[in-house]
């Protein structure tokens, strides 16, 4: 029996690698970045889902720059610690949280 394939992504705030699963997904989009559910095209940066101090303003600064105080707060309003899980993956729903419709 083969191992399933799990791919795997960097959080931008602590450098750790992990499953693609348990790491929330930044979309870049024309009006900044966004929390977007559902099929993501084009540049994008993965957070721990499940680590809050991954989403502190002076960590993602490094790779988010100037845009980096409005993502931790979307960060922190979509993921409330007591229950950091990662945005759903359903393609049925293509939600942006925080920002625009992609």
């Amino acid at each position: 029996m083969t191992k399933h394939h799990v791919p795997e992504r960097t959080c931008i705030a602590c450098r750790r690698k992990r499953p693609q699963a348990e790491l929330t997904r930044v979309t870049r989009t024309p009006q900044g970045w966004a929390l977007v559910q559902g099929p993501r095209s084009g540049r994008g940066a993965y957070v721990c889902s499940d680590s809050p101090a991954c989403w502190a303003e002076k960590r993602l600064r490094r790779a988010l720059g100037a845009s980096a105080p409005e993502v931790s707060e979307r960060l922190t309003l979509a993921l409330p610690a007591g229950e950091a899980t990662h945005i759903s993956n359903d393609p049925r729903s293509r939600r942006a949280i925080g920002g625009t419709n992609v």
